[in-house]
């Protein structure tokens, strides 16, 4: 599968106008850190991505952060984010928007915030401000704190009327709607209306856009499609058995943009 996975990617590269290259980014383009402030993304992965973003129909960061901030974790201005995983989108030369259905929950994430940080925070949790969102970091503490930490925003979260989500190290409320990277992934490809699309992902929340392409190829908007699993110790075994291919961390996912550009 593998073999055959390689030679779609090298084809593709032939044939950039028809294909989307989706990618979550922390895991994938930025190696797994205590907490996102400290995150970088390698120079060469950042050139590699400037390039195909200017010859693919779009390139797009899919990411649980927000979306200015993955743009400032990325720094490429011309490659579509869609960010707080999938309740923001931020073109090219744009403002970010979110989906209006999110807009009235604002004010419960921020009391959420507001109380981890009051409870958490001082246990070593690092509370990140994500406007529609909120994460709470515990990949630095006990598993006893991260046990309380998850009980702490479960309990708060069903009290808000708030969806809550469990990732590598991190526990997320989001308002009780549908967006996902799945519906980011969705709302990519039917707005530039691809014929082949990617997406590259290391944990849970990747496999709603691994699940979403394989509808919309089964739905005929899609051709073919590509799901690529970034493997770690940390990460979901459905990130492998659900792939079509799968690399080991930023050297692996360099040997995909590289491919992509005619270079692998």
């Amino acid at each position: 599968m593998s073999e055959k996975a390689w030679e779609q990617l090298r084809g593709w590269g032939r044939d950039p106008a028809t294909v989307a290259v989706l990618t979550d980014i922390d895991g994938v383009l930025a190696p797994i850190v205590p907490t996102p402030d400290m995150s970088e993304v390698p120079e060469e992965l950042r050139k590699l991505l400037r390039r195909l973003s200017e010859k693919y129909r779009v390139v797009s960061g899919i990411s649980g952060r927000a979306a200015e901030d993955a743009l400032r974790l990325l720094g490429l201005e011309e490659i579509v984010y869609c960010g707080n995983h999938g309740f923001e989108v931020l073109r090219p030369g744009g403002e970010v928007e979110i989906v209006p259905e999110a807009k009235p929950y604002k004010e419960k994430i921020e009391e959420l915030e507001a109380k981890a940080r009051e409870e958490l925070e001082p246990l070593g949790a690092f509370v990140e401000e994500k406007g529609i969102t909120a994460s709470i970091h515990y990949r630095n503490v006990s598993p006893e704190i991260s046990e309380r930490c998850n009980d702490f925003i479960e309990r708060e979260g069903e009290r808000l009327g708030l969806r809550i989500t469990a990732g590598r190290g991190v526990v997320e409320a989001r308002p009780p709607i549908r967006a996902d990277k799945g519906t980011a992934t969705r709302k990519v490809v039917e707005e530039y209306e691809p014929q082949k699309a990617l997406f590259m992902g290391d944990d849970t929340t990747d496999l709603d856009a691994f699940r979403e392409l394989e509808k919309l190829r089964e739905e005929g908007v899609l051709e073919e499609i590509l799901r690529i699993g970034v493997e770690s110790e940390e990460g979901p075994p459905e990130i492998v058995s659900e792939a079509d291919l799968v690399v080991e961390g930023t050297d692996g996912v360099e040997e995909v943009l590289r491919a992509l550009n005619g270079k692998g």
